[in-house]
C-alpha cells in the first residue's frame, strides 16, 4: 500500500486554488480606474490581464517539476510570500508598465499555489476521494469570482484600484500564515536531484502516457469552453437587448450551477467511477452547446434561451473538472507536479487561444460560429474521455481474466 502524507483541511486546498481566480478577477471592475489615474491606453490596461495569465500559466510549468524535487510545502511558502508581496508593490505602483511587473509577480506566486493545491490533493488521497477532495475545493473555489468581482466594484467606489492590490497582499498572507500553520510536506516520493535533463525527461516521462494526454485535452477542452463564453457571450445577449448588469445576473446562474455539479459529483458521481463521471459530464456539456446553439438559430429571443443551457453547461462543467484533474494527475506516478504543472499551464494556453481564436474569427458579431467551434471543442473532450473510459474498462477485463 502507497504510503500517503496527512492531507491538510480542504478550505485550505481551496484558498490555495482560489489564489489564481481572485487575482483575475479582483483587478476586472477597477480597470477603467487604473486606465484613468495612470492615463494608459484601454491597449495597456488589458496587459495586466493578459500579463498574469501568461505567469499564471508559464510558472505553474517551472513549479510543478520543482515540487517533485524539493517538495509542495517550500514551493507554496515560497508562491504564497510571491503574491503577497506582489501585491504590496502594486499598491504604491506610478506608472502602467511597474503595475504590469508587479501583476507577473502575482502571477508567478498564484502558479505555485494553484498547482502545489492540485499536486497536494494527488499526494494525500487516492482515486476516488482526491475527487471527492478536489470537487469540494472547486466548489469553494467556485464562490471566490462571485465574491471578487462584488468587492473588487464595492472597493473601487471605496479607495480606488489601489485597495484591490491591498486585498490582493492580504491573501497572500493568509495563505503564507494557513501554511506555515497547517501544511505539512506530502511528497513523500520525491525525486534525488534536478537538472536540464531530468526536466526534459519528467515531462517525457508525462506526455508519453496516454491515459494523462486524454484527460488533459478533456479538461483544457472544457476549461477553455467556458473562459471563451465569457468572452462571446455579453455581444450575444447585447443583441437580445439584454443591458450588461442583467447579464451579469443570467450568467452568474453558470458558477452558482458549477458549485451543484461539484457537489452532485462528490456525493454521487464519483461513486460510479471517475471515468463514467467524466463520460457522462463531458456528454452533457456537449447536449448544453448544442441546445444553445439550435435556440439561436430558430430565432429564439428570451434570455433563458441562452441561460438554461449555460446552467447544464456549468453543472457539467463541475463534473468533468475535477474528475479529469485527478485522473490525468493520478496517472503520472512519481512525477505528479510535473503533470499538474502541465496540465496547469494547458488550461491557461488553451482558454487565452481559444477565446482569441473566436474572437478573432468573428464570434463576437456571429453567435452560431462561436458555439460551433463551442460543439467542436465538446466533442474533442467527449471522444477523449471516450478513449480513457475504453482503457480503463480494458484493464478491468484483463484484470479479471488475471484473477
Amino acid at each position: 500500500m502507497t504510503q500517503r502524507a496527512p492531507a491538510p483541511p480542504v478550505w485550505f486546498i481551496a484558498i490555495a486554488f482560489a489564489s489564481g481566480v481572485g487575482g483575475m478577477t479582483l483587478i476586472s471592475p477597477v480597470l477603467p480606474l487604473v486606465m484613468a489615474d495612470t492615463g494608459s491606453s484601454s491597449t495597456s490596461v488589458q496587459m495586466l490581464l493578459t500579463a498574469y495569465l501568461v505567469a499564471l500559466s508559464v510558472g505553474q510549468l517551472i513549479y510543478g517539476t520543482v515540487s517533485d524535487w524539493l517538495g509542495r510545502r517550500p514551493v507554496l511558502l515560497f508562491g504564497a510570500l510571491l503574491y503577497s508581496l506582489g501585491g504590496i508593490v502594486a499598491v504604491f505602483a506610478e506608472s502602467i508598465e511597474l503595475l504590469t511587473l508587479y501583476r507577473v509577480i502575482q502571477g508567478l506566486g498564484a502558479a505555485a499555489c494553484l498547482s502545489m493545491g492540485r499536486a497536494i490533493i494527488n499526494d494525500c488521497f487516492d482515486r476516488q476521494n482526491a475527487a471527492r477532495s478536489m470537487a469540494t475545493a472547486q466548489t469553494i473555489m467556485a464562490i471566490v469570482p462571485i465574491l471578487a468581482l462584488t468587492l473588487g466594484g464595492l472597493l473601487a467606489e471605496w479607495g480606488g484600484w489601489r485597495s484591490t492590490m491591498s486585498i490582493i497582499a492580504i491573501a497572500g498572507i493568509v495563505i503564507l500564515v494557513a501554511a506555515l500553520l497547517t501544511l505539512k510536506e506530502t511528497n513523500l516520493q520525491r525525486v534525488n536531484s534536478i537538472s536540464l535533463s531530468s526536466l526534459v525527461s519528467a515531462y517525457g516521462n508525462v506526455l508519453r502516457r496516454s491515459v494523462y494526454r486524454y484527460y488533459a485535452l478533456a479538461n483544457g477542452m472544457q476549461v477553455g469552453m467556458f473562459f471563451s463564453m465569457l468572452g462571446f457571450l455579453p455581444y450575444q445577449y447585447e443583441r437580445l437587448d439584454v443591458s450588461p448588469s442583467e447579464f451579469g445576473l443570467w450568467f452568474s446562474l453558470t458558477p452558482i450551477f458549477y458549485i451543484l455539479g461539484n457537489i452532485a459529483n462528490r456525493f454521487y458521481f464519483i461513486e460510479r467511477g471517475i471515468e463514467r463521471a467524466a463520460m457522462l459530464g463531458c456528454i452533457l456539456t456537449l447536449i448544453s452547446i448544442l441546445v444553445m446553439y439550435f435556440t439561436q438559430a430558430i430565432g429564439m429571443t428570451h434570455p433563458l434561451a441562452i441561460a438554461l443551457p449555460c446552467c447544464l453547461f456549468g453543472f457539467s462543467n463541475g463534473i468533468v473538472i475535477s474528475n479529469t484533474v485527478v485522473g490525468a494527475i493520478h496517472a503520472t506516478g512519481h512525477n505528479a507536479g510535473t503533470g499538474t504543472g502541465l496540465l496547469g499551464a494547458w488550461q491557461m494556453a488553451i482558454s487565452g487561444v481559444m477565446g482569441s481564436a473566436i474572437i478573432g474569427l468573428g464570434g463576437a458579431e456571429d453567435f452560431l460560429l462561436a458555439a460551433g467551434i463551442l460543439i467542436i471543442m465538446s466533442v474533442i473532450s467527449v471522444t477523449s474521455i471516450f478513449n480513457v473510459y475504453r482503457q480503463h474498462k480494458f484493464q478491468q477485463s484483463i484484470a479479471k481474466t488475471d484473477y
